[in-house]
Protein backbone atom coordinates (compact mmCIF):
# COMPACT_ATOMS: atom_id res chain seq x y z
CA UNK A 1 0.00 0.00 0.00
CA UNK A 2 1.70 3.12 -0.78
CA UNK A 3 0.58 6.42 0.51
CA UNK A 4 1.58 9.59 -1.81
CA UNK A 5 0.39 12.43 0.30
CA UNK A 6 -1.55 13.36 3.48
CA UNK A 7 -2.62 16.62 5.32
CA UNK A 8 -5.52 17.81 7.46
CA UNK A 9 -8.18 17.64 4.34
CA UNK A 10 -6.31 14.57 2.35
CA UNK A 11 -5.33 11.54 2.07
CA UNK A 12 -4.20 10.42 -0.99
CA UNK A 13 -3.23 7.04 -2.12
CA UNK A 14 -1.75 4.12 -4.98
CA UNK A 15 -4.61 1.67 -5.53
CA UNK A 16 -3.36 -1.01 -7.46
CA UNK A 17 -5.72 -2.74 -10.98
CA UNK A 18 -7.98 -5.19 -9.72
CA UNK A 19 -9.35 -4.31 -6.42
CA UNK A 20 -12.80 -2.19 -6.21
CA UNK A 21 -12.47 1.58 -4.75
CA UNK A 22 -15.73 1.12 -2.85
CA UNK A 23 -17.65 -1.62 -1.20
CA UNK A 24 -19.22 -4.26 -2.94
CA UNK A 25 -22.20 -6.47 -2.45
CA UNK A 26 -20.21 -8.93 -1.88
CA UNK A 27 -19.50 -8.31 1.79
CA UNK A 28 -16.43 -10.48 1.99
CA UNK A 29 -14.67 -9.12 -1.21
CA UNK A 30 -12.13 -6.58 -0.13
CA UNK A 31 -12.45 -3.07 -1.08
CA UNK A 32 -9.41 0.00 -1.06
CA UNK A 33 -11.30 2.19 1.04
CA UNK A 34 -11.64 -0.58 3.91
CA UNK A 35 -7.95 -1.34 3.20
CA UNK A 36 -7.18 2.00 3.98
CA UNK A 37 -8.69 2.50 6.92
CA UNK A 38 -8.20 -0.52 9.07
CA UNK A 39 -4.44 -0.98 7.91
CA UNK A 40 -4.25 3.23 8.74
CA UNK A 41 -6.51 2.98 11.90
CA UNK A 42 -9.79 5.57 10.65
CA UNK A 43 -12.89 4.95 11.60
CA UNK A 44 -14.28 6.46 8.39
CA UNK A 45 -12.41 8.15 4.93
CA UNK A 46 -14.94 9.42 2.41
CA UNK A 47 -13.49 8.83 -0.96
CA UNK A 48 -13.65 12.03 -3.36
CA UNK A 49 -12.66 9.96 -6.40
CA UNK A 50 -13.55 6.99 -7.39
CA UNK A 51 -11.17 4.43 -10.21
CA UNK A 52 -12.71 1.40 -12.12
CA UNK A 53 -11.18 -1.99 -11.06
CA UNK A 54 -8.85 -1.96 -13.98
CA UNK A 55 -7.70 1.14 -13.51
CA UNK A 56 -4.46 1.55 -10.96
CA UNK A 57 -3.07 4.67 -9.73
CA UNK A 58 -4.40 7.71 -7.35
CA UNK A 59 -7.32 7.42 -5.17
CA UNK A 60 -8.29 10.93 -2.88
CA UNK A 61 -10.17 10.29 0.04
CA UNK A 62 -11.44 13.19 2.80
CA UNK A 63 -10.65 13.07 6.44
CA UNK A 64 -12.92 15.45 7.76
CA UNK A 65 -16.96 15.34 7.44
CA UNK A 66 -17.08 19.09 8.47
CA UNK A 67 -14.51 20.16 5.36
CA UNK A 68 -16.57 18.01 2.76
CA UNK A 69 -17.32 21.21 0.68
CA UNK A 70 -13.95 22.98 0.61
CA UNK A 71 -12.85 19.65 -0.28
CA UNK A 72 -15.05 19.20 -3.35
CA UNK A 73 -14.44 22.83 -4.46
CA UNK A 74 -10.79 21.59 -4.55
CA UNK A 75 -10.81 18.85 -6.21
CA UNK A 76 -13.54 20.18 -8.90
CA UNK A 77 -10.92 22.11 -10.52
CA UNK A 78 -7.76 20.03 -9.91
CA UNK A 79 -5.84 19.19 -12.77
CA UNK A 80 -6.05 15.11 -13.46
CA UNK A 81 -3.69 13.11 -15.49
CA UNK A 82 -3.41 9.58 -16.71
CA UNK A 83 -1.17 7.20 -18.79
CA UNK A 84 -2.65 4.67 -20.80
CA UNK A 85 -1.07 1.56 -23.28
CA UNK A 86 -3.46 1.21 -26.49
CA UNK A 87 -4.31 -0.82 -29.21
CA UNK A 88 -3.03 0.22 -32.44
CA UNK A 89 -0.82 2.95 -34.06
CA UNK A 90 -2.35 6.59 -34.20
CA UNK A 91 -1.53 8.86 -36.91
CA UNK A 92 -1.76 11.95 -35.10
CA UNK A 93 0.37 12.77 -31.74
CA UNK A 94 -2.12 14.89 -30.09
CA UNK A 95 -6.38 14.67 -30.29
CA UNK A 96 -8.84 16.73 -28.40
CA UNK A 97 -11.61 14.12 -28.51
CA UNK A 98 -15.42 16.30 -27.20
CA UNK A 99 -18.33 14.03 -27.15
CA UNK A 100 -21.67 13.75 -24.80
CA UNK A 101 -22.06 10.57 -22.82
CA UNK A 102 -24.88 9.12 -21.31
CA UNK A 103 -24.75 6.14 -18.50
CA UNK A 104 -25.90 2.81 -18.85
CA UNK A 105 -25.55 -0.03 -16.28
CA UNK A 106 -22.49 -1.37 -17.45
CA UNK A 107 -20.90 0.96 -19.49
CA UNK A 108 -21.58 4.44 -20.86
CA UNK A 109 -22.41 5.26 -24.57
CA UNK A 110 -21.59 8.29 -26.74
CA UNK A 111 -24.90 10.61 -27.74
CA UNK A 112 -25.83 13.20 -29.45
CA UNK A 113 -28.00 15.06 -27.29
CA UNK A 114 -29.20 13.85 -23.57
CA UNK A 115 -25.84 12.98 -22.47
CA UNK A 116 -23.38 15.09 -20.23
CA UNK A 117 -20.14 16.92 -22.31
CA UNK A 118 -17.12 15.53 -22.20
CA UNK A 119 -13.40 16.44 -23.12
CA UNK A 120 -10.12 14.51 -23.01
CA UNK A 121 -6.99 15.25 -24.45
CA UNK A 122 -4.87 12.55 -25.74
CA UNK A 123 -1.26 13.01 -26.47
CA UNK A 124 1.39 9.97 -27.73
CA UNK A 125 4.34 9.54 -25.82
CA UNK A 126 5.75 6.62 -27.73
CA UNK A 127 4.73 3.77 -30.30
CA UNK A 128 5.74 0.07 -30.44
CA UNK A 129 5.42 -0.72 -34.12
CA UNK A 130 5.92 -4.53 -34.12
CA UNK A 131 3.47 -5.09 -31.35
CA UNK A 132 1.10 -2.44 -32.64
CA UNK A 133 0.79 -0.42 -29.44
CA UNK A 134 0.94 3.12 -27.95
CA UNK A 135 1.57 4.86 -24.99
CA UNK A 136 -0.11 8.33 -24.32
CA UNK A 137 -1.38 10.53 -21.62
CA UNK A 138 -4.83 11.62 -21.36
CA UNK A 139 -5.49 14.68 -19.64
CA UNK A 140 -9.35 15.28 -18.36
CA UNK A 141 -10.80 18.57 -19.19
CA UNK A 142 -14.38 17.16 -17.69
CA UNK A 143 -14.80 13.88 -15.35
CA UNK A 144 -17.17 11.19 -16.27
CA UNK A 145 -17.43 8.06 -16.13
CA UNK A 146 -15.41 5.37 -18.27
CA UNK A 147 -14.20 9.23 -19.96
CA UNK A 148 -10.80 8.10 -21.02
CA UNK A 149 -11.96 4.37 -21.79
CA UNK A 150 -14.61 4.94 -24.80
CA UNK A 151 -12.96 7.89 -26.14
CA UNK A 152 -9.85 6.14 -27.02
CA UNK A 153 -12.19 3.42 -28.27
CA UNK A 154 -14.09 5.66 -30.26
CA UNK A 155 -11.01 6.84 -31.81
CA UNK A 156 -10.10 3.44 -33.16
CA UNK A 157 -7.61 2.93 -30.18
CA UNK A 158 -8.69 0.84 -27.51
CA UNK A 159 -7.05 0.50 -23.92
CA UNK A 160 -5.35 -2.71 -23.96
CA UNK A 161 -7.35 -4.86 -21.26
CA UNK A 162 -10.06 -3.05 -21.46
CA UNK A 163 -13.07 -5.79 -22.47
CA UNK A 164 -15.95 -3.61 -22.26
CA UNK A 165 -14.75 -0.72 -25.23
CA UNK A 166 -12.35 -3.37 -26.62
CA UNK A 167 -11.79 -6.82 -27.88
CA UNK A 168 -13.67 -9.51 -25.54
CA UNK A 169 -10.89 -11.93 -25.80
CA UNK A 170 -7.19 -10.30 -25.06
CA UNK A 171 -4.34 -11.87 -23.47
CA UNK A 172 -3.77 -8.64 -21.02
CA UNK A 173 -4.45 -9.47 -17.57
CA UNK A 174 -5.64 -6.09 -16.37
CA UNK A 175 -6.86 -2.49 -17.89
CA UNK A 176 -3.40 -0.28 -19.02
CA UNK A 177 -4.99 3.02 -17.79
CA UNK A 178 -3.00 4.01 -14.81
CA UNK A 179 -3.70 7.78 -12.85
CA UNK A 180 -0.32 9.13 -12.65
CA UNK A 181 -0.85 13.31 -11.71
CA UNK A 182 -2.69 15.22 -9.44
CA UNK A 183 -2.65 19.04 -8.84
CA UNK A 184 -4.55 21.10 -6.99
CA UNK A 185 -4.76 24.33 -5.16
CA UNK A 186 -5.19 24.73 -1.20
CA UNK A 187 -7.25 27.23 0.31
CA UNK A 188 -4.26 28.90 1.62
CA UNK A 189 -3.25 29.33 -2.13
CA UNK A 190 -0.70 26.40 -1.47
CA UNK A 191 -0.17 24.25 -5.21
CA UNK A 192 0.06 20.61 -4.72
CA UNK A 193 1.40 17.93 -7.13
CA UNK A 194 0.95 14.37 -6.51
CA UNK A 195 2.91 11.94 -9.02
CA UNK A 196 2.09 7.87 -8.67
CA UNK A 197 4.76 6.05 -10.59
CA UNK A 198 3.36 3.78 -13.10
CA UNK A 199 3.07 0.20 -12.70
CA UNK A 200 5.55 -2.62 -13.67
CA UNK A 201 2.85 -3.91 -16.22
CA UNK A 202 3.63 -0.66 -17.97
CA UNK A 203 7.18 -0.62 -17.74
CA UNK A 204 7.39 -4.37 -19.18
CA UNK A 205 6.08 -2.88 -22.28
CA UNK A 206 7.90 0.50 -22.78
CA UNK A 207 11.01 0.72 -20.32
CA UNK A 208 11.92 3.97 -20.84
CA UNK A 209 8.19 5.50 -19.83
CA UNK A 210 9.60 7.98 -16.56
CA UNK A 211 11.67 9.69 -19.23
CA UNK A 212 8.82 9.94 -21.35
CA UNK A 213 6.31 11.90 -18.74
Amino acid sequence: MSILYEDDLFLIANKPAGIPVHETKDPMRADFTRQIQERLGFESLRTVNRLDLGTSGIVVFGKNPDKNKEIDEIFLTAEKEYILIGSGIPDWTENKFECFLKDGNKKVTIVRSGGKKSITHFKILASNTSQKIFLAKAKLLTGRRHQIRISSASLGFPILGDTVYGPVNQKWKRTYLHSFKLKFVKKDMSEIEILCPPPSEFLKLFPDINTLL
